[in-house]
């Protein structure tokens, strides 16, 4: 703790470095611990807020609120694995082992450990996290069709939220279990197996799986379906037939897209840049790219929750109901003192209407 401390307060160690290691310590030292910590309480606090009001019978149903507590873990658990990923293991290169000798050998037999088993399961919620996105997007067109649009019923398939989420874990584990051995510990320290310098994996896993199935495809998706909800909106606005909080929802996908696009495409674009340029990204020079790779794919993980919360008036809408929602117990008895009130005023009205027939035949008669 204090070899990262000194680090973090001391800016003569800047002095032996290039400008791009410099820039590097900033992004993962200084930047990437703060905002990992940011995001994760952020995303915490979401799904604190989404479980409370999926405790409320009614949301139960809502496919939506599932897709957002399944998206708020993934990005809890990737910001908390990047740190024993991203953050530690640069903390081990910019600590200086004359200074800090018990501290680096403690923190290097630590990532022996870590990275080896964090690193897959950070790229798998990655994955989830992302292919969720495109779930929720999906959910949010559908619900916005109208009745005789025939993706409504293509897409009925997104509103089973717990089998879509099942799947895409299952797939996201699945995809990145052979990561477990790209690494492995060599006398107490982390080593990179010649897996991961083969050329074809790199090309299916770098760039098929994640270049076309876990960035391309989620991005034409996404896409496509947040420029058909704008249109649905923009229809709706004129004839003024869309509610307030259905409109912001679907408002809020549209932002989630934005911020995903900017915040994405720098990494797939450098993991394709690895691939067509070998070795290059090696260089001290350029080695701050992946950094900022990282901590762009991190932003993503953390606006999603400013977004969720700017665009349900600060969960005001979810607490509502929750806060004033009547108990089981109230919700029983009013609905059987609804149907006593409805029978008694079903009584009143026939004996009101036999009444009235009565004494229009005894006026009937009494005429005659």
């Amino acid at each position: 703790m204090d070899a990262l401390i000194s680090i973090l307060l001391n800016d003569l160690q800047f002095k032996d470095m290039s400008w791009g290691d410099v820039f590097s310590c900033v992004l993962v030292i200084y930047v990437e611990p703060f905002l990992c910590s940011a995001g994760f309480i952020l995303n915490v606090t979401c799904i604190v807020v989404f479980l409370t009001v999926w405790s409320h019978g009614y949301f139960r149903k809502a496919s939506l609120l599932f897709y957002l507590i399944a998206l708020s873990i993934c990005n809890a658990l990737q910001l908390l694995l990047s740190i024993f990923v991203i953050v530690l293991p640069a903390a081990e290169q910019f600590i200086s082992p004359d200074i800090f000798p018990r501290e680096i050998e403690l923190l290097r037999s630590v990532n022996a450990e870590t990275v080896r088993y964090a690193y897959p399961l950070l790229m798998a919620a990655n994955y989830a996290s992302l292919w969720i996105l495109s779930l929720i997007c999906a959910q949010r067109y559908q619900s916005v069709c109208h009745p005789w649009n025939a993706w409504k019923h293509r897409l009925a398939f997104v509103r089973n939220s717990k089998m879509c989420i099942v799947v895409v874990v299952f797939t996201a584990v699945a995809l990145n279990v052979i990561r477990f051995w790209e690494l492995e510990k060599v006398e107490g320290t982390i080593r990179v197996t010649p897996l991961r310098y083969n050329t074809w994996y790199k090309i299916i896993q770098e760039g098929i799986i994640f270049g076309c199935i876990v960035y391309g495809f989620p991005m034409a998706v996404l896409l496509w379906f947040n420029y058909n909800t704008l249109k649905l909106i923009r229809v709706d606005e004129r004839h003024r037939c869309r509610p307030s909080a259905e409109h912001r929802t679907a408002m809020m996908t549209v932002f989630v897209f934005i911020f995903f696009f900017l915040c994405t495409t720098l990494a797939a674009s450098i993991r394709l840049a690895i691939i067509l340029t070998g070795n290059l990204f090696a260089s001290n020079d350029y080695i701050w790219l992946i950094d900022l790779s990282n901590l762009l794919i991190n932003v993503n993980a953390l606006i999603m929750p400013i977004v969720c919360f700017v665009f349900t008036r600060g969960f005001r809408d979810l607490f509502f109901v929750v806060r004033y929602a009547p108990s089981s117990e109230s919700v029983e008895l009013s609905m059987k003192s609804g149907k006593l009130l409805l029978k008694e005023r079903r009584t009143r009205s026939v004996s009101f209407a036999a009444k009235k027939t009565f004494t229009t035949r005894s006026l009937g008669r009494t005429s005659q």
